[in-house]
C-alpha cells in the first residue's frame, strides 16, 4: 500500500474518510444543481442540434454546443457494398492490455522489445469511501 501520512494536526484516517464522504456528497449535489441550471438555460436559449453557438447575456457569455452520438452497426457495414477506400472510418491503434500481459507472461523477449516503444506512468489513484452502518 502506498499510504503516505501527512501532518494534519490531530486528524485521524476516520476524520479524513468522514470529510471525504461529506465532500463527495457536496460534489454530487453541486453537479445535480449545475445540470438543473443547464436545463433551465436551455429553456431560455435554443441550441443547434450540432455545433456550438455563443450568446452574450449581460455580462455572461453562454455557449451551447449540440452534439449527435453516432454508432455504426459493424455487422451490417460489410454488406452495404461501399468501397473501402471511401468508407468514412478511421483505424486507430490502441493498446491491448490483455495482449500486453500475455506478452509479459509468455513472450518475455517480445515484451522487452515492445517496452522500448511503451511509456508507463502512474495514473491518479481512485478513492472510494463507504460508511458501514453497524
Amino acid at each position: 500500500m502506498n499510504f503516505k501520512p501527512k501532518m494534519f494536526s490531530n486528524r485521524t484516517v476516520e476524520d479524513a474518510a468522514s470529510d471525504w464522504m461529506d465532500a463527495k456528497n457536496e460534489e454530487i449535489a453541486a453537479n445535480k444543481r449545475r445540470l438543473e441550471l443547464e436545463e433551465e438555460l436551455l429553456s431560455f436559449i435554443t441550441s443547434k442540434t450540432e455545433g456550438s453557438e455563443s450568446h452574450q447575456i449581460g455580462p455572461y457569455k453562454v455557449t451551447l454546443t449540440g452534439r449527435l452520438n453516432r454508432k455504426v452497426d459493424w455487422d451490417m457495414l460489410p454488406k452495404l457494398g461501399i468501397p473501402e477506400d471511401i468508407l468514412p472510418l478511421k483505424h486507430k491503434p490502441e493498446l491491448d492490455l490483455k495482449g500486453l500481459r500475455y506478452l509479459e507472461s509468455n513472450e518475455p523477449e517480445f515484451y522487452n522489445a515492445f517496452c522500448k516503444a511503451l511509456t508507463v506512468e502512474p495514473a491518479k489513484t481512485s478513492v472510494t469511501v463507504i460508511r458501514n452502518e453497524n
